[in-house]
């Protein structure tokens, strides 16, 4: 089974040049801090075992995302940081004939709960402006419900590991306030014995990877 294939490229520019200001001692120093974010999250699809019913794919959109960073930093280059999302995107059911049956652009509300934690490595040349680059893993959590033909609510659930990979910018306001704007990818390894949508029957998957992407702009409070 190949890889399923990425919804969007998560692509974001770290512009430093315009926010450099002077350097101030206390931005240097450990801290903690939290980072309640919001933005747009980019679905990837599912791809079927097998065409049955000429359903070839099953696709997830995009949704808007919200949740919270809490991180500690160890020095001015490296962090650990722990996340949650949350995100309500729709699955479509995509056919090679779309005329096959009932079933074909059949959409369902989808849940997703991203629970990750990452090592930030940090970069800039102003300790008040720095970028990064974001590198971990954790759980996924996705549930799908939906009605079949005969108006049967019909559900499916499931809890996968996965990596991520992110790039993002802080911009420190003053030495308690500042503003991130962080994309990252994910890559959630889904297991062929679990399920996450069940019509007609409940489609099955080969070990694979679903991708989504995440561009977000977050507050960021720091306590110390």
């Amino acid at each position: 089974m190949s890889l399923t294939r990425s919804a969007a490229a998560v692509a974001v520019a770290v512009a430093l040049a315009g926010f450099a200001t002077p350097a101030q001692a206390q931005y240097s120093e450990s801290s903690a801090w939290i980072t309640p974010f919001a933005g747009a999250y980019f679905g990837g699809s599912f791809d079927p075992v097998s065409n049955t019913y000429s359903v070839n794919k099953l696709d997830v959109g995009t949704a808007f995302t919200f949740g919270a960073r809490l991180g500690y930093k160890f020095n001015p280059s490296i962090g650990l940081v722990f996340e949650y999302a949350h995100a309500d995107p729709t699955l479509t059911v995509k056919c090679t004939n779309p005329g096959a049956g009932v079933w074909c652009g059949k959409e369902v509300d989808l849940s997703s709960n991203i629970y990750e934690g990452t090592f930030n490595f940090y970069f800039g040349s102003t300790p008040d402006m720095q970028g990064y680059i974001a590198i971990g893993g954790g759980a996924s959590s996705m549930s799908a419900t939906g009605q079949d033909s005969t108006g049967t609510e019909r559900s499916g659930s499931s809890t996968q590991f996965s990596t991520v990979f992110g790039l993002g910018a802080t911009k420190m306001m003053n030495e308690k306030v500042g503003i991130v704007l962080d994309g990252r990818y994910r890559w959630v390894n889904v297991d062929g014995a679990d399920s996450y949508y069940c019509y007609y029957y409940c489609y099955a998957y080969d070990t694979s990877w679903y991708g989504s992407g995440e561009i977000t702009l977050g507050i960021k409070y720091q306590f110390k």
